[in-house]
Formats: structure tokens, sequence, C-alpha cells
């Protein structure tokens, strides 16, 4: 589905660019690059390429414009905000080269401005070129003074998604379906594929948003005389998260702040308060649970385009296999990085790769460097798990006479006259 999408998006840029110069867009050649140690190297230099793309396309420095003080903390704004010029654009190379450093090369078609842009306008546009994640919900939320359920924060967080059209999964509601699914199994007699319904095992999500807001309700206040209003102290820790590797894209305090609604009844002015959190405090420069949304577009983009994370999982594997593996896939050209990660000659051995093949062929590959010492044992979009093979089973009273030298089968052939010639002669007797 990736590579259609990859494909679909590929084509529309060049019919993008066969009209530029009556949309008034501006086609550019740009080179990003980042340390190829990074954590996100790939996001930065893919961000590092757009920046530079609007720079020449139309003139604007676009890390100037966001007021970015960081670019490899805030790269994911800047990446957001290139796509106010940004019309589209095409991955030409990308790669980790030999001097540690990773380049992105795109084709950029670079129109007027819109600096104004909101981040909610601008990942919206980043979807409608290249669709959406899936992306679940893990709230909680819990306000003393107020009736538990998280359902403000989840409010928040189903409307952000609605405005960014972003594909929104309820894993609940997709487990339960599950369940009426694995229930039909079992009236039809499938027992196992029930079985394997029950255990909840396939990814229902690219992306997990989880968000824990706690603080407490203080009741109406009014002071020095002014209007009552509804005061909450309330703070909140945000996490975007993949659920297949566990890797935490971004992880955000919210430090505890005092917040004031003027809405009538509480349950309203508890609604704005958790609004009000999660946007940010402007004024200490606080951005909000935006950044979550940001990250994940910005990672979802980037393996569109560049390829994708994949771990391979090997169990009890040799130094020697775990390095042929390596070696096999390091020279295959759409492969354009592989880090092993962990090796346990009596455990569990993983590395990640940097594909853009995808996991059905990235397994091909695998297998075909591991011989038939290996097969696969579990295959998600973005996890590939190994094995060991299993040895025949031999059957009983069986030998394997190829491997003998030639001088042996003259001695084998007269061993076996003698024992004939015993026999015939016992008999006679």
């Amino acid at each position: 589905m990736k590579t259609f999408r990859a494909a679909a998006f590929h084509a529309a840029c060049f019919l993008l660019a066969a009209h530029a110069s009556s949309a008034g867009l501006v086609e550019v050649t740009a080179v990003g690059m980042a340390p190829g140690n990074a954590t996100n190297a790939r996001e930065q230099a893919l961000t590092d390429a757009l920046r530079e793309a609007v720079r020449k396309g139309a003139g604007v420095d676009v890390v100037s414009q966001t007021k970015v003080s960081d670019f490899l903390l805030e790269y994911d704004r800047v990446f957001a905000a290139s796509f106010g010029y940004v019309r589209g654009y095409t991955v030409t190379k990308a790669g980790l080269e030999d001097d540690g450093i990773y380049r992105v090369t795109v084709r950029a078609q670079v129109g007027e401005g819109r600096p104004d842009m909101s981040d909610k306008l601008a990942l919206k546009m980043i979807v409608g070129l290249k669709q959406s994640p899936r992306v679940a919900l893990q709230i909680t939320e819990s306000v003393d003074g107020l009736p538990a359920g998280g359902h403000f924060t989840k409010s928040w967080f189903e409307q952000a998604a609605r405005e960014m059209q972003l594909n929104l999964v309820d894993t609940a509601y997709a487990g339960h379906q599950e369940a009426k699914l694995a229930r039909r199994d079992d009236l039809t007699g499938e027992r196992q594929t029930a079985a394997w319904r029950r255990a909840d095992l396939a990814q229902k999500a690219d992306f997990i948003v989880e968000a824990k807001v706690a603080g407490r309700y203080a009741g109406r206040q009014s002071l020095y005389g002014a209007l009552p209003v509804h005061r909450f102290s309330l703070s909140a820790d945000l996490r975007a998260i993949r659920p297949d590797t566990g890797a935490v894209l971004a992880s955000v305090p919210m430090a505890g702040r005092d917040i004031a609604s003027p809405l009538e009844s509480p349950e309203q002015a508890a609604r704005d308060a958790v609004r009000q959190l999660l946007d940010g405090d402007p004024r200490s420069r606080s951005e909000g649970a935006i950044m979550l949304f940001r990250r994940i577009i910005t990672n979802w983009m980037t393996e569109l385009d560049l390829g994708t994370m994949m771990r391979l999982e090997f169990a009890h594997i040799s130094d020697a296999e775990f390095g042929a593996v390596g070696k096999t896939l390091a020279a295959t050209p759409k492969i354009t990085s592989v880090r092993p990660r962990e090796f346990d000659s009596r455990g569990i051995s993983t590395m990640d790769v940097e594909s853009r093949l995808d996991a059905a062929g990235l397994k091909d590959l695998v297998l075909k460097a591991l011989g038939n010492a290996f097969v696969l044992d579990r295959l998600t979009e973005n996890y590939l798990q190994f094995v060991r093979a299993k040895p025949p089973a031999n059957p009983p009273f069986s030998f394997d006479l190829s491997h003998l030298p030639r001088w042996a089968w003259p001695l084998i052939g007269a061993g076996a006259l003698g024992v004939l010639a015993l026999v015939i002669w016992l008999w006679r007797r």
C-alpha cells in the first residue's frame, strides 16, 4: 500500500512539474543533510532539503520565519512550515554517505508563500499529498473534583485529527469487531483462526498518541471583585509512539499550569481548560500537543520517500550468519542503511534496516543470505521475525553413503560378496 501511495504521489509531482510555468511554480533542485549518527537524521535531512528548496524558489529562510532556535530539535516545525511554499516534491537521491552525513536530494515545485499558515492547515495539506497514517489514541484523564472519564482530552485530539483529516482508528472498537469475527469462526469450525483473532496480534495503527492529563478543580472563585471564574491546575505528559518497534517519536511534558475559564458550568469550563492546556501557552512559547501530530506526519512522509525503517529479529543466529545478512543487505541498491542493534547467539539478535523494498522483498533477501537455515516466523509492515528452520526428520535405518571416498567402494563390494558367499555355504550345509 505504501509503495502504491508513493508511486501515485510521484506521478502527481510529474504532472505538477509539467504545468509549473502556467501555475506560477518554480522547479528547483535542493540538497539537505544531517549527521548520520543523529536519531532523526533522515527526517532532519529531508527537512533541510525542503528548507533549501524554499530558499532557492521563494527566497525565504523558513528557519528564520518560524523563529526556530535549534533546528536539530525543532526540525518538524520547519518541515510543516515549508508547505506554505512547496506544492510538491520528489526525492531523487538519498542515503548515508562515506563521510557519515545523510544527504537527501529533492526536486521541488515552489510557489507563492503563505507564511502565516497554521500548523493544522499545513499538516492537512501534507496529508492531502500523501494520505494519512492510521493513528490511535490512548487517553488517561484524572482531574480531582470532576468525574473521571478522559472525554475532554479525547475530544481535543479527535477534533484536531479531523481538522487535519487524519485517519483516526478506535482500537477498542476494532478489537470488538475482531471478537465478533472470532465468535463467527467458532461457529463455522475455524478454531485456529478464532484463537489467532482472540490473541489480538494484528497491528491496528501505524502510530499511537498517548496522553495523560492530571490536575485538580479548585472551584469557582472571584478575585478582587472580578467576575467569578472556574480555576484549574492541570499538567500533561504526551508521547507519539511507533507500536511496531516501540520507538518514541516525541515526548512532550507539559508542566502544571493554573488555568481559569469564565464559562458557566464546571463541565464546559473543564473542557475549555483542557483545550487551553493542550493548545499550549503562547506566553512561554509552549507549542502544545500539535507537536505530536507534526512529528508523526514528518516521520510518515520520510518513510514514504526515503524508505521504511524496518526491524529484523533473529533467534539463535550465529555471528557468521548475522554478518552475512548485513553484508548482503548493505550491497543492495534499494537499502540505504543497515544498523546492527544487538547480537546474542543464544538469544535474540536484531538489526534495523532502511529499505525502499517492501517487507516481502526484504524477507526474500534475508532468506537468500541465510540459505535454508532460517524461516520467516512473523511479518508486519515494519517488522520481520526469523527463526531457525527445524531439520527434516530422518527416516529410520537410512544411511547416507554419498560422502564415502572412491577407494571405499571396492572394499564394500568385496565385503558384500564375502557375506553372500558365507550365506550360500551355510545354506548348503
